[in-house]
């Protein structure tokens, strides 16, 4: 595909912020709808109509129709007050407008209404849901992805293949992934236990097993330490060497077995442990921890109380300057497992942390899993990637499926010039040495809710929460087809969802000429952004600063706004925040267009986040904040519009817009809460001049000023034009500042008046302020001339509006009183 079609691929794939597409997609959903009924009155036609004209002349009809066209009139005009998620002005949350492919798909399997529970009665939508996740585990480096049926020795030897499904979303996927490691991870010690109170399966305590360290040796010999540490490939050979054994003797046998097995899920963790310690009292079994980044989806802590672990047994572990998992305190606190015997069911890695976008270093990560195994410790390695998944399609692959190493990319892509750091480019690289990935298509897949994925390399692991119903129908051969509700948490599953994600993929491929390019353009929008906030508080001294939490390396970034004068304390700071955030947030007003841009807040511990704050607010802020338990509130943006990179006008990119608008509001707020608007004795009033051609002029600047209840109750403004200017000046001495409004059609004259101010007025460069709403006409470096005259640069207010001038000239103003 060549460069010119993938730019504007997105221009023919969604339906366009403006609706640009809407003749294309009433087209595809008349079609789907025509379609759909003509398969409707095709299925047995000679079948009777069962409402025919004369039901619907009955006024039970009439009213039913009517109050339905009524309650779907009021739906609608209050769907309207929600937030705009298709407008690039949103930049708030991690939400998307779904692709056209993936609303017409999701609208035509809505109609047939199928259940993925089982290919009986969803045979085409399951199919279509095993083709999404074919491309999904190309996208992400896993084996090929499991068949519709399954070679006939299959289940009972190893096999490359990876599996997954649709869930709900990001929360369920992890939940089903914590609950395959939990069960693998103890199955060992099942079977262990098994073995010691059934004599008819005593010899299973004969079989071998790799060790973590590699070496061979029979279950019997192991300690519960060893067996809680098996690799994870070594457990599920142990569990195909018992199922084969067990299917070539009788089935009452297999039978037996699968009712003495004292595992996880039949006894409940909390009566396992206590069986298995009963048996070896001085060899017990400890609750094994799962350790993530402090900057981990609350998700986590629900389905570690879900899955009985408990939210205790969830351990945070700090992250860097980058807000990704630091690899060093991960090793460091493994190698305290290691020495304390405290078993760790898994790592939890995350791709796309929720409020910041960053990518843990995954393959760090496995260079800790390795360097650990050598020392008798294992984990199963799960990736949160249900936001950043889909950062994989910008990855190219070899012709055999692999990753092309990041040292061969263009600069373009990876590198200090590229649109991604080269480490974050190897952790995604990484992905395919995971044993199990959460991906998200309802967010950066931009496919309808409810759409999430979970993805396993190894497909047998399924067999650790496999539960059959007896009324569905299932075939021991069955791959990815058959009864697929015996290996999934959820039982009904939507069929619409995998019509909507396969024909999404289909149309648009999840590799760097298709997919990959809507996630570059919402990176490189992100890095605009990034680029315009920098320039536009950057550029103003005195005012206010742009405090970036972390450096955005996807789609998301964290910051606050401060004064620069300073951070007093964390309370005033987060009181400002949310007072910025208020004037930038869904509050459900009746007119939208009332929204400008839309961002997002948040909030991290102080403490927690100590080490990163420390290059950010003074150490004192941050000491006494941690000392209190606060948090800290960031305002966030995220962006996931591909039309972002498109907006460009006379007004300014989208970038400078959005920058525009949020130090507009910064600027407002804080004039706002530095002026209350408490009348004060004239003598306590800050006494200035503003001179203008006409100071009495709707855009004059003292006119604002005038109005501006804030501004009176605390400065004296007076007026005057240029041409009486010298008639005023002995009144010049009653006043402490002279703020001169300059002409950008006249900068000659502006020049002349100011030069008159210094040299004859003897007004003090220092209290001489002067405001432009734009550059000067002719040219001219108005700035520099004004420099020469002794003129502080930061004197120089350039705004293009006179109001943002305003408020930028009484915040000076109010550091001289």
């Amino acid at each position: 595909m060549s460069d010119d079609r993938s730019d504007a691929l997105h221009k023919a794939a969604f339906l366009g912020p403006k609706g640009e597409n809407a003749d294309e997609l009433e087209r595809l959903l008349l079609e789907v709808l025509r379609d759909h009924v003509f398969w409707r009155r095709n299925f047995h036609p000679r079948d009777p109509r069962l409402i025919d004209e004369r039901d619907k002349r009955t006024e039970a009809f009439d009213d039913m129709s009517a109050r339905l066209r009524d309650e779907l009139s009021q739906i609608l005009a209050e769907l309207k007050r929600a937030a705009p998620l298709y407008s690039p002005r949103q930049v708030a949350h991690i939400v998307s407008d779904p692709s056209l492919p993936a609303f017409v798909g999701y609208f035509a399997g809505l109609l047939y209404n199928q259940n993925n529970v089982v290919a009986e009665v969803s045979p085409e939508t399951v199919r279509e849901e095993r083709a999404y996740f074919k491309a999904l585990a190309e996208m992400v480096g896993y084996p090929t992805f499991l068949p519709e049926t399954l070679p006939r020795d299959a289940r009972t030897r190893r096999s490359a293949y990876s599996w997954g499904h649709l869930c709900s979303g990001g929360t369920v996927a992890n939940l089903e992934a914590l609950w395959i490691a939990r069960n693998i991870r103890l199955y060992p010690l099942a079977v262990r236990l098994v073995a010691e109170d059934t004599d008819e399966f005593a010899s299973f305590a004969d079989l071998e097993v790799t060790t973590a360290t590699g070496e061979r040796a029979p279950l019997r010999t192991l300690s519960t330490w060893r067996l809680s540490n098996l690799p994870i490939d070594a457990i599920t050979d142990l569990h195909l060497r018992i199922k084969a054994t067990l299917g070539d003797g009788p089935p009452k046998r297999a039978h037996d077995f699968q009712e003495a097995l004292p595992s996880v899920r039949k006894a409940g963790l909390a009566s396992f442990l206590l069986q298995y310690n009963r048996a070896f009292p001085d060899d017990p079994a400890r609750l094994p921890k799962v350790l993530i980044s402090q900057a981990t989806h609350y998700c986590w802590q629900k389905n570690m109380d879900l899955v009985g672990l408990g939210a205790d047994a969830l351990e945070h572990l700090p992250v860097d300057d980058r807000i990704r998992l630091n690899p060093e305190a991960l090793r460091e606190r493994l190698h305290e497992c290691i020495e304390n015997r405290q078993p760790v069911l898994g790592v939890v890695s995350i791709v796309g942390t929720t409020e910041e976008g960053a990518i843990d270093p995954l393959h760090e990560i496995e260079a800790v899993r390795d360097d650990v195994s050598d020392e008798g410790l294992t984990f199963w390695h799960h990736c949160d990637a249900a936001f950043g998944g889909f950062f994989a399609s910008m990855i190219p692959k070899t012709e055999e499926g692999d990753f092309v190493s990041p040292a061969w990319l263009d600069g373009d892509l990876a590198g200090p010039d590229g649109l991604l750091p080269t480490d974050d480019v190897e952790a995604l690289t990484t992905l395919n040495e995971t044993d199990s990935i959460t991906i998200d298509p309802h967010k950066f897949g931009y496919v309808p809710y409810p759409a999430g994925a979970v993805l396993f390399r190894d497909y047998h692991v399924r067999d650790a929460i496999a539960y059959k119903a007896p009324y569905l129908a299932d075939d021991d051969r069955a791959g990815f087809g058959g009864f697929l509700g015996q290996w999934t948490l959820e039982g009904s599953r939507p069929g619409a969802v995998a019509v909507s994600c396969y024909l999404s993929q289909a149309m648009v491929p999840l590799t760097p000429d298709g997919h990959g390019r809507f996630i570059r353009n919402c990176i490189e929008a992100n890095q605009d952004l990034f680029a315009a906030l920098q320039n536009r508080f950057g550029a103003r001294d005195g005012e206010l600063e742009l405090l970036p939490f972390h450096r955005p390396e996807t789609v998301a970034f964290c910051f606050m706004v401060a004064p620069e004068s300073g951070v007093e304390s964390v309370a005033s700071l987060n009181a400002y925040t949310n007072r910025v955030w208020q004037q930038m947030t869904v509050d459900g007003r009746e007119d939208i267009n009332q929204y400008d841009f839309l961002l997002s807040r948040t909030e991290i511990d102080v403490a927690d986040y100590a080490h990163v704050l420390e290059d950010i607010l003074p150490a004192g802020v941050i000491e006494e904040a941690a000392d209190n338990d606060e948090g800290l509130t960031l305002l966030r943006t995220c962006l996931m519009n591909p039309f972002q990179t498109d907006w460009n006008t006379e007004d300014g990119s989208f970038a400078e817009r959005v920058a525009d608008f949020l130090y507009d509001v910064a600027l407002e707020e804080y004039v706002g809460h530095t002026f209350p608007a408490v009348p004060r004795p004239d003598t306590e009033r800050h006494p200035i001049l503003v001179v203008e051609q006409t100071p009495r002029a709707q855009e004059g600047l003292a006119r604002y000023l005038e109005h501006d209840e804030k501004v009176i109750a605390h400065f004296d403004v007076r007026s005057c034009s240029a041409a009486v200017l010298k008639d005023r000046q002995a009144h010049l001495s009653d006043v402490r500042d002279v703020v001169l409004h300059l002409d950008p059609s006249a900068p000659s004259q502006a020049l002349r008046i100011a030069r008159w101010l210094v040299d004859e007025a003897n007004i003090d460069p220092e209290h001489l302020l002067a405001v432009s709403t734009a550059e000067a006409e002719d040219g001219m470096d108005v700035s520099g001339a004004l420099t020469k005259l002794g003129m502080p640069p930061r004197n120089l207010i350039l705004e293009s509006e006179v109001l943002t001038s305003a408020r930028r000239l009484v915040v000076q103003l109010n550091g001289r009183r």
